[in-house]
Order: structure tokens, then sequence, then C-alpha cells
């Protein structure tokens, strides 16, 4: 049997509640799929710099395809697929990891911007600095995004600690 990578777009969308409706959610359905691979889930989205951080414009159709318009057909295509020990050792994995990304500054960022900001150091760290210690990621950083999606402030304890959230995600 072959196996439709949208197929599998469609379970990690069911698995964490992923949609595309407003652009809140197209947010994060990028940074999640972003941050999943970054923790070693292959899905094989490239991702460019965009202004919210990492973007996939193939994500962006597929997801349409798969959350939207033809998604009666990858539930019924799915429902008796289940994904392997593997993989959902490394789902529950990165469920931990959410629970660190939704710490980082709750009180002024919400989820959104919380994976957002993770999402765009680890892409920040991984592509143009991946040599650099803190302090450049850090101020390259703050040089390539002011803000974030809701308009809110970066400091630099914030991005420290998406730095070490990134250093647990690429652990594995």
């Amino acid at each position: 049997m072959q196996v439709d990578a949208k197929a599998i777009l469609y379970m990690v969308g069911q698995q964490f509640g992923l949609k595309r409706d407003t652009t809140e959610d197209r947010l994060k359905l990028q940074k999640t799929i972003y941050l999943l691979q970054a923790n070693g889930l292959q899905l094989g989205y490239g991702f460019s710099w965009y202004r919210y951080g990492p973007y996939s414009q193939d994500l962006v159709q597929d997801a349409y395809l798969v959350l939207r318009a033809e998604s009666d057909k990858y539930e019924n295509e799915t429902s008796s697929w289940k994904f392997n020990d593997n993989s959902l050792k490394r789902f529950a994995e990165f469920r931990s990891i959410c629970t660190d990304i939704s710490n980082i500054r709750s009180d002024i960022l919400d989820y959104a911007e919380q994976l957002e900001l993770v999402a765009s150091v680890d892409f920040l760290k991984q592509t143009w600095y991946p040599k650099a210690g803190d302090e450049e990621v850090i101020s390259g950083f703050k040089q390539r995004k002011k803000q974030l999606y809701r308009g809110n402030g970066i400091t630099d304890e914030m991005i420290r600690k998406a730095l070490h959230i990134c250093e647990k995600l690429r652990v594995n």
C-alpha cells in the first residue's frame, strides 16, 4: 500500500487539533508542522522565512485540501490507519515540548505567538546562525523580527527560553 503524504498530514492534524479556518489557525498549523519536522517527524515540507517566521507554501496548498476541501476523503482513507510506536513516542515527546512552549511568557503571549517565537528562533538558528552563540542568535533574531503575530514585543529572556526549547526539540 502506498501512503499518501496528505493522509499523514490529515492524521497529524487530527492528533494536534490543527485547523486552517483563521489566520491564527494557519499560523499554528505552519509552526506545529515545522516544529514536528524539527523534532524528527519528516513530513516532507520545506520552509523558508516569511513575515511570521518559517513558512511552507506546499503546506498551505496541502492543508487546504486535507483540512478543508477534501477532508472527508482523508477521514475515510485513514479511518483504520494507526501510527507506529515510534511516531506515537515522538508525538508524546513533542507534546511535552509544547507544554514548555506554552510557558513562555503566557501572561503576554498567546499560544500562536509562542509557537511562532520558538519556530522562528529554531529556523534562524538552523539556517542563518548554525554555529553562533546565543547572543548572536538573539541579536540576529531581533534584527529580523521586531514583533510577533499580534504585535507583542519580544524580550531577550523570551528568546533565550525559545533557544532552550529548540535544544530539547533537536536532541532526538
